[in-house]
């Protein structure tokens, strides 16, 4: 049997529901149903408090848990599951929306289920609609940039060995709740400036500047750093 529907990624930003693109609006105005991850099932979903603002009251939403954990075979079970259900849906010629923080080619769950869809998708049938990254939103906050004119810039997912990169300009650590000291020793040696961003645009959010002298230890897991050397 075909499926006839349609699927949409929808980037929704990093928290503030002005910084969503006018095409995931208009997606989230006009699609059938909406996908909502949630860590556990009977927590709140950080991406659906940002986009539900941009949809209609009475629009279906689909709960998928995509659990936080490190174990592959629980992951890969999660995934196909959220992937089982949303062309359940799809057979039916409803169209679907999978919300996700920030970008979705970026670091995103939405592309472990998108690997998933494509092989039982048509090409026409699915739309990834990109959103600000939470780098770009905690730059824009504290007016500097990522990187100017042939300078690189690099990105890392929160992992050990920022020592090895003591050379690159500019560097943003994503889910800097893994390894903060280490963002904290390696200023020490290399020097430079580090602006700590939690939250942005959420209800909570807080913006700081790093120093050599700080000692924080454990930090929100939607954290990230911005190091820029001169």
């Amino acid at each position: 049997m075909a499926i006839e529907g349609k699927f949409y990624g929808i980037g929704v930003g990093p928290g503030d529901p002005q910084l969503l693109t006018l095409r995931a609006v208009g997606v989230l105005k006009n699609v059938d149903i909406i996908a909502v991850p949630k860590s556990r099932m009977e927590r709140e979903s950080v991406a659906w408090d940002i986009a539900k603002v941009h949809c209609p009251e009475n629009v279906r939403i689909l709960e998928l848990e995509m659990p936080m954990t490190s174990n592959k075979e629980v992951l890969q079970k999660a995934w196909q599951n959220a992937a089982d259900q949303i062309m359940e849906v799809m057979h039916t010629g409803k169209s679907v929306a999978f919300l996700t923080l920030g970008d979705p080619s970026f670091y995103s769950t939405y592309i472990y289920l998108l690997n998933l869809l494509k092989k039982e998708l048509n090409p026409e049938q699915i739309e990834t609609v990109p959103g600000i990254t939470a780098m770009a939103a905690a730059a824009a906050k504290v007016n500097q940039p990522l990187a100017t004119g042939d300078e690189p810039l690099l990105v890392l997912p929160g992992v050990e060995g920022l020592d090895q990169y003591t050379e690159i300009p500019n560097v943003v650590m994503m889910k800097a709740s893994r390894n903060l000291p280490e963002v904290l020793r390696n200023l020490q040696k290399s020097g430079g400036k580090a602006i700590l961003a939690t939250r942005v645009g959420q209800a909570g959010e807080e913006i700081c500047e790093l120093t050599e002298q700080d000692e924080m230890e454990k930090i929100d897991y939607l954290s990230l750093v911005l190091i820029r050397r001169e």
